[in-house]
């Protein structure tokens, strides 16, 4: 594969998770990152235990999407079986990041799923987010339970860990990420105030951004 390009993909990956450092998204070497490198059946991911503070483009894993290392000196993420999950269930994903943000991260302890709150929740998200089971964390099992609550939506809640968003980009699945915890941030802080159920987007509304979310994704899968 062309030096640029994986040049650009570690890049990249060093970029987003300063973004998820600043956005309180991660802290220390928490959660992971991960993008398809074009034209290839590799990915480049973040390593096992390096600050992202510190962390380089030389400490940025490539490895294939059986789970083999092709460059690098560290050890790629736990959780690339995780990632690589997804990507070879949807072709139309290219980045995925794992989070352990604060309110998204009350709901996965509680098991709650979250609810479209936001009238753009349905339309950026896909709809509800549900809850992967817990299993441990690296494992198959965890992977396996996360492809199967994440469906064809863009996020997901991960039991008692965090959560996930992809996208076509690092920066649509950060934008993901970052909606999420809002959405989560508002949907705990509604059912805190002990006043009722709080009131969610019209099923009519619901039907129109479906629409938009599943147009959007047929036009990726086309690119």
């Amino acid at each position: 594969m062309p030096s640029e390009t994986k040049t650009l993909a570690k890049r990249q990956i060093v970029q987003i998770c300063q973004q998820m450092l600043a956005a309180n998204l991660v802290i220390g070497s928490s959660g992971n990152a991960s993008i398809r490198i074009q034209d290839t059946d590799t990915i480049a991911i973040t390593p096992s235990r390096v600050d992202y503070t510190v962390m380089e483009l030389k400490d940025v894993m490539i490895i294939n999407l059986k789970g083999e290392v092709v460059e690098g000196d560290r050890n790629p993420s736990s959780e690339y079986p995780m990632h690589l999950g997804i990507y070879k269930e949807r072709e139309e994903v290219k980045a995925v990041l794992h989070t352990h943000s604060i309110y998204a991260s009350v709901l996965a302890v509680l098991g709650l799923p979250l609810p479209p709150v936001l009238d753009e929740f349905v339309k950026d998200l896909g709809g509800q987010i549900e809850v992967a089971k817990f299993a441990l964390s690296g494992s198959k099992e965890l992977a396996a339970n996360v492809l199967e609550a994440l469906g064809p939506r863009d996020a997901v809640l991960l039991a008692n860990h965090g959560a996930l968003s992809c996208g076509s980009s690092l920066y649509e699945a950060f934008d993901k990420a970052v909606l999420l915890e809002r959405a989560a941030q508002i949907y705990v802080l509604a059912i805190s105030a002990n006043k009722g159920e709080p009131s969610l987007i019209s099923e009519e509304a619901l039907v129109s951004q479906k629409a938009m979310f599943e147009m959007d994704k047929r036009f990726k899968r086309r690119r």
